[in-house]
């Protein structure tokens, strides 16, 4: 059964399967765009360590860009193909080339979208958590409060969910309960997540450094 119609086919192929590979690379809040193309971009075969320019250099060609203004710069997504010859191919073989490269170039989009969110909810749990919660819990997440709670760093999403909703149900009255309520009740479900997230990756970062 044929997934795609003749003319189709014929379409995709003249604009996309002239390339052997596609990749996409992206970088966030850069402010300058005389500098873009020399700085190192993040995702794909960039992998924040070659330039739009090192990319030409090796023989791919910027197909596409996407450019996001945001308060702190602009968000760049370039979309790059190195081209080589098509072997002769039926056109179930085409169909399916075709198919797998939309499919990749998707998954990639994807995985940009959560890196955004991540970096989001990072960036928000991070202010909440040095504004309300370092004090006592420390930097990293690695201190029991007044000697008493665990280290919030070691809590999983649902132990630290829960945790909140019991104090702000008062059913848990026990230990720093009372300096903990007023906090707990300034934190809805989006808080506790960002809060969690950021906590993850401040860790996760250190851990990396020592190896």
């Amino acid at each position: 059964m044929k997934l795609l119609s003749t003319l189709t086919l014929t379409s995709i192929l003249s604009l996309s399967l002239a390339a052997a590979q596609t990749t996409m690379c992206y970088k966030e809040n850069h402010k300058s765009m005389a500098t873009i193309e020399q700085t190192s971009l993040d995702g794909g075969e960039c992998k924040g360590t070659k330039s739009v320019q090192d990319m030409k250099n090796e023989g791919w060609n910027v197909a596409d860009i996407n450019i996001e203004k945001t308060e702190k710069g602009n968000n760049y997504i370039y979309v790059l193909k190195k081209e080589a010859e098509i072997s002769s191919l039926n056109q179930q073989e085409l169909e399916n080339k075709i198919l797998q490269r939309l499919e990749k170039r998707k998954e990639q989009e994807i995985a940009i979208k959560k890196e955004r969110i991540y970096a989001q909810k990072s960036k928000s749990g991070e202010t909440l958590y040095k504004n309300k919660c370092a004090t006592c819990h420390g930097k990293n997440g690695e201190e029991k409060a007044r000697g008493t709670s665990r280290p919030i760093k070691d809590l999983n999403l649902q132990d630290f969910t829960l945790s909140i909703r019991d104090y702000n149900l008062g059913t848990y009255d026990r230990g720093m309960a009372l300096v903990m309520k007023p906090y707990a009740t300034l934190m809805d479900s989006n808080d506790i997540k960002n809060v969690y997230v950021y906590l993850q990756s401040i860790n996760k970062k250190k851990e990396q450094e020592k190896k």
